[in-house]
């Protein structure tokens, strides 16, 4: 008993869903770099001249994955971090039509992040972004990175939800994003969001993310931040963050129409339980088990068995209908994809029509 699902009945709905993670590389705990979270630090410097970048010499962070060993080489790191992620934010003239922004830079320079658009009010910094007031998103001659592997951000690292909490410098500091890409000291976030320097000149900015890529790149200068990240046991660090999954909500709309489905293959119903199920010439035994219960198969020969017509006496009366207790959803080849159960027996009333809702997620 089979009813075609129409195009009008199903529809699929894209939703977003978070995890939120924490990883310790604190304290003598360590579940940071078994889960693939990293540590490094890049330095600026030539790749070219004489001597040339050398792998034997050159300086380099130690990232051990599944029980290997790697080298990842600062000066690489840094030439790659600058090219992807500061070149264009440093110099927004360079972004025309012929020079586009490359899709995987940070959040646009132009886009609003809390104090993102240009300041009317002010005579001093009239005119620009409040980032370039704060110096946020520059790159210096060093920075330290904390690399999240995809397997746990997902799709991207939500928006807003990054806390590190880092004690490298021995006092403990908490570190933000604004949920715009910028990193911050939550101890001076109203400097932050107001876009107004603290005493030192530094407006709490620490460094920027990619949420896209999984990445926290600290590349701020003074001495308090030098060492955000490169903290070992109780001067370690604790990460914080929500990984992103688009997971989609199928729903499925079954209709059974006035007079349909109301015939039973239940072996009860018919007649001296001779069966209502026909089992083709040629089965073996193996097959025959899938479809009868182990007691019955003395019952059937190799010449197979036609199904009866005739039922019992109690389902010719006027109020026999049978009970709805499961749906199944099939692809065009038969295939079963999907069972859903009702929460009790629903009754087939002939006279009536029915409609269930089937809704799962992938």
């Amino acid at each position: 008993m089979f009813s075609q699902i129409t195009s009008e009945d199903r529809t699929v709905t894209p939703y977003k869903v978070h995890k939120r993670f924490t990883v310790n590389y604190y304290a003598g705990t360590d579940s940071a770099t078994r889960l693939g979270v990293q540590a490094l630090d890049a330095i600026s410097g030539s790749l070219t001249g004489n001597p040339a970048f050398a792998t034997s010499s050159a300086a380099y962070n130690t990232v051990i994955t599944e029980g290997t060993t790697f080298k990842v080489f600062k000066l690489p790191l840094y030439r790659q971090l600058k090219l992807n992620f500061f070149e264009f934010q440093r110099y927004p003239n360079r972004i025309s039509a012929e020079n586009p922004q490359p899709q995987h830079v940070l959040d646009s320079n132009f886009l609003p992040f809390g104090h993102g658009k240009p300041s009317p009010t002010r005579t001093v910094n009239a005119g620009y972004y409040h980032w370039q007031v704060l110096k946020l998103r520059e790159l210096h001659d060093k920075a330290n990175v904390i690399s999240i592997p995809q397997k746990l951000f997902g799709e991207r690292i939500r928006t807003g939800s990054i806390e590190l909490k880092d004690y490298s410098s021995g006092a403990g500091i908490t570190i933000n994003d604004d949920g715009y890409g910028n990193l911050y000291d939550a101890a001076y976030e109203s400097n932050f969001m107001s876009a107004s320097l603290t005493a030192q000149g530094s407006g709490s900015s620490l460094g920027v993310v990619s949420y896209d890529y999984g990445l926290l790149m600290f590349t701020h200068t003074g001495s308090y931040y030098t060492d955000i990240g490169r903290g070992e046991g109780v001067t370690g660090w604790t990460l914080k963050f929500d990984a992103t999954k688009t997971v989609y909500e199928h729903e499925y709309l079954c209709n059974v129409k006035e007079g349909q489905f109301n015939n039973s293959t239940n072996i009860s119903v018919s007649l001296e339980r001779s069966g209502s199920q026909t089992i083709p010439a040629g089965m073996n035994a193996d097959d025959l088990r899938e479809v009868m219960n182990s007691p019955a198969e003395s019952s059937y020969g190799s010449n197979g068995y036609t199904a009866t017509t005739q039922t019992e006496n109690f389902t010719t009366h006027s109020f026999f209908a049978p009970y709805v207790t499961t749906v199944g959803l099939y692809n065009d080849h038969g295939d079963l994809l999907a069972v859903a159960k009702t929460s009790r027996p629903v009754r087939n009333d002939p006279d009536l029509q029915l409609s269930f809702m089937v809704r799962f997620d992938v």
